[in-house]
């Protein structure tokens, strides 16, 4: 328990020190955790990028709030530099997860039934005619204008 005996007419003073005093605990725990134990060589080499990642930001975290604590300007100090740094490679890791996640991939069982229905396909004649060409009626004769409609043949 905290002594407050200088600051016992300031409850709202007390409640946010105990708050950062237990905050502080939390943390410890936690770092303390993170950084004994052996999860870490069990983590593939994503994960431990990710790892090394939030380690670093939350340490750098840490030591930028140690320094609004002693009264100093972190954005003044190479803290800032680091977290920019470390947001960067946080950017760049990203970036390579959704190289490799999003990249389309070809199934070969799937192509390779699309290649052989289609080489099948063009070996057969096929009466081909372009779209740019007017197909003139069977019973039109050859001498009038295609403007005109086809007309029955007279017997």
């Amino acid at each position: 328990m905290m002594d407050f005996e200088d600051l016992k007419d300031d409850k709202e003073i007390q409640l946010k020190i105990t708050n950062l005093h237990n905050s502080v605990d939390n943390i410890e725990k936690i770092l303390d955790f993170a950084l004994n134990s052996d999860v870490y060589e069990k983590l593939n080499t994503e994960d431990k990028v990710n790892y090394n990642l939030f380690m670093g930001y939350t340490l750098n975290t840490l030591f930028w709030l140690y320094l609004r604590t002693k009264g100093v300007d972190p954005n003044k100090s190479e803290v800032k530099d680091q977290l920019n740094r470390i947001r960067q490679y946080m950017v760049k890791s990203k970036e390579a997860h959704d190289r490799n996640t999003i990249r389309p991939t070809i199934k070969q069982d799937v192509a390779r039934r699309f290649i052989k229905h289609g080489i099948q396909h063009s070996e057969k004649p096929e009466m081909q005619s372009s779209p740019n060409k007017r197909q003139k009626h069977p019973h039109a004769s050859s001498n009038k204008s295609t403007n005109e409609p086809p007309t029955k043949r007279k017997k």
